[in-house]
């Protein structure tokens, strides 16, 4: 078993597909690739002067006119193997180009089929409209300029040379790295949660910097869970204001209820609850959950309290609020802090790679130092 920086595979006729997002547009650009995509268009296209297509070099510009519809097109041939015709934009005239290169012995397919490198990096490509935050995108241009094909390879020359020690190191590595990899195309899921009048909704609303979450003295205003996306450190996190907690003698109302169970729901089904306590209300509080992070709210109102072991934040002030962010980046990914490098390189994205990587590691029998 090995990786490769390339599939290797020959393809059977050029593929072709539009480039440019579907809808209104000024222009639309198709890519034609694979063996024989020069030949597909120079049949379509006759230059308005000079030699066709095919008798051009790479990375040359041709004016011509689309001989099927008649339409102006620019075609650019950047290797023998990828061109592509840019032509008016809109639907129409885009598959009209694309219906006659099918015609022409041509297959359709997407736009991630014209995504030069490895498998890796096309995979990357196709990922990253889909990132969640700035250091995601990051992570993924870094795979889409070959870091994780380049690492694939290492690996398998470190096997054939011996070396189990450093390939060990190395499948360790990426594992590790794939924790954060796997979760780049969606956010973290955040919770805050509390007793009524905590604090949550304010302290939502300043972490996302804008009124998502409506505030009110009256208790129990919150009585659903409210979610709204935002980056915080550079990562995307779904923040989610929960129905203040109460004790089941106090609730109320069906709704009420219904609510603080929804809360519990979420909470348990999140990367990070942050567990609320009002400074002005503020008792003994036993120590969280694993996934809880403890923060004293409203401390404007009793500046002299810091019990320890919990942030103390105000929403009034802004004291407080970028450590309370730092601390949730921190327990949402300790990577960037025990090992910053390790994000910085090669990062398996993708449940089929990890498995991929660690089937590898298992038939390899290697021994994966801890990370």
């Amino acid at each position: 078993m090995t990786f490769s920086s390339s599939d290797g595979q020959g393809v059977q006729s050029p593929d072709v597909s539009l480039l440019t997002p579907p809808g209104r547009g000024a222009l639309a650009v198709v890519g034609v690739s694979g063996r024989g995509a020069v030949e597909a268009v120079d049949r379509l296209c006759l230059p308005r002067g000079g030699p066709r297509i095919g008798e051009r070099g790479d990375g040359t510009i041709t004016f011509g006119t689309w001989s099927p519809t008649g339409e102006a097109v620019v075609v650019v041939r950047h290797a023998a193997d990828r061109v592509e015709v840019h032509g008016h934009g809109g639907l129409v005239a885009a598959e009209a180009v694309i219906a006659s290169l099918e015609s022409s012995g041509c297959r359709r397919g997407d736009w991630s089929g014209w995504c030069a490198g490895g498998r890796t990096a096309r995979e990357a490509l196709v990922a990253l409209p889909e990132a969640w935050g700035t250091k995601a995108a990051m992570i993924l241009t870094r795979q889409a300029a070959g870091a994780l094909d380049r690492s694939l390879v290492a690996l398998d020359r470190l096997i054939d040379a011996g070396d189990r020690s450093g390939a060990g190191l190395l499948a360790a590595r990426l594992l590790a790295a794939a924790r954060v990899g796997v979760r780049l195309t969606r956010p973290w899921r955040v919770v805050l949660a509390g007793a009524v009048n905590a604090g949550k909704s304010s302290l939502m609303n300043t972490l996302l910097g804008h009124g998502r979450s409506i505030v009110s003295p009256a208790a129990g205003t919150t009585r659903d869970v409210v979610t709204a996306g935002g980056v915080l450190g550079g990562w995307w996190v779904e923040l989610i204001d929960t129905a203040g907690e109460r004790a089941a003698d106090e609730i109320i109302t069906a709704t009420e209820r219904a609510g603080i169970a929804r809360a519990a729901q979420a909470g348990a089904e999140a990367d990070l609850v942050i567990r609320v306590v009002a400074a002005d209300q503020f008792q003994a509080h036993a120590g969280g959950a694993a996934n809880e992070l403890l923060v004293l709210s409203k401390a404007d109102l009793r500046p002299d309290s810091r019990p320890c072991g919990m942030l103390a934040t105000s929403t009034v002030t802004g004291a407080g609020i970028d450590a309370l962010i730092a601390a949730i980046i921190d327990r949402l990914v300790p990577e960037e802090r025990a090992d910053p490098s390790l994000l910085d390189d090669a990062v398996p994205f993708t449940r089929q790679q990890v498995e991929t990587i660690s089937r590898y590691v298992a038939s390899a029998s290697l021994d994966l130092p801890r990370m």
